[in-house]
């Protein structure tokens, strides 16, 4: 049920991601530039399907210093900036896409016989060269969506260490530990409380077996 999805079998999402970020960036030229980098599973070559047979892609959207906005204004209307994308996505969607403005992110919903989600968020550095990302912060029964900037946290050290790994280490470790690790807690229920996160399991064998390595030496 839980499958694992290769890089090859999402190269479809992959594709589709790339052609709507290129839309966008034309779309809002005058008033964004950004560059953009597939992060999380995707990234890793990790991901694996849920019950339903669907996957999830993972990119961030990040504005540079040279945006029109950031030159008026600094970036600082995210709500603003958050609504500019969405509405971009929105126009340049197909007929089987959906796009949704969720908490952190605008979420593409494909709707084809091969359904994937792919979640855009927009990140931007700040005068600390510390990243934020946009996130929804609504204030108490608003029917209207505001939008803050948060810092990200820091990036953990194992995937600097995941990304120093031997190929054949890397394949080892996604294909013998990480993936069958994930397959359990997916199938777990969502609240249940042993469920592990995707993000914090991944860290946690790629720590497990720099570790092991290191006293196996």
């Amino acid at each position: 049920m839980y499958e694992r999805v290769t890089k090859k079998q999402c190269s479809i999402a992959r594709q589709r991601a790339a052609k709507i970020i290129k839309d966008v960036q034309n779309l809002l030229s005058d008033k964004y530039i950004f560059s953009f980098m597939l992060v999380g599973s995707g990234k890793w070559g990790t991901m694996i399907k849920d019950d339903k047979g669907e996957y999830d892609l993972d990119y961030q959207l990040i504005l540079t210093n040279n945006s029109p906005e950031y030159i008026n204004n600094g970036l600082n209307s995210p709500t603003k900036i958050k609504n500019d994308f969405y509405a971009a996505f929105d126009r340049v969607s197909k007929r089987n896409e959906v796009i949704e403005n969720s908490t952190t992110a605008v979420t593409l919903i494909n709707k084809d016989h091969k359904p994937f989600h792919i979640d855009f968020v927009i990140i931007k550095e700040d005068d600390n060269y510390d990243h934020q990302i946009i996130r929804r912060n609504n204030k108490a029964h608003s029917s209207v969506n505001e939008f803050t900037w948060n810092k990200l946290p820091n990036i953990n050290e194992a995937y600097f260490i995941f990304d120093a790994l031997k190929p054949m280490e890397k394949q080892y470790l996604i294909e013998k530990i990480i993936i069958p690790l994930k397959q359990k807690e997916k199938a777990k229920k969502e609240n249940d409380p042993t469920k592990v996160s995707s993000c914090a399991l991944f860290i946690r064998e790629v720590n497990n077996y720099y570790a092991d390595r290191r006293r196996n030496r």
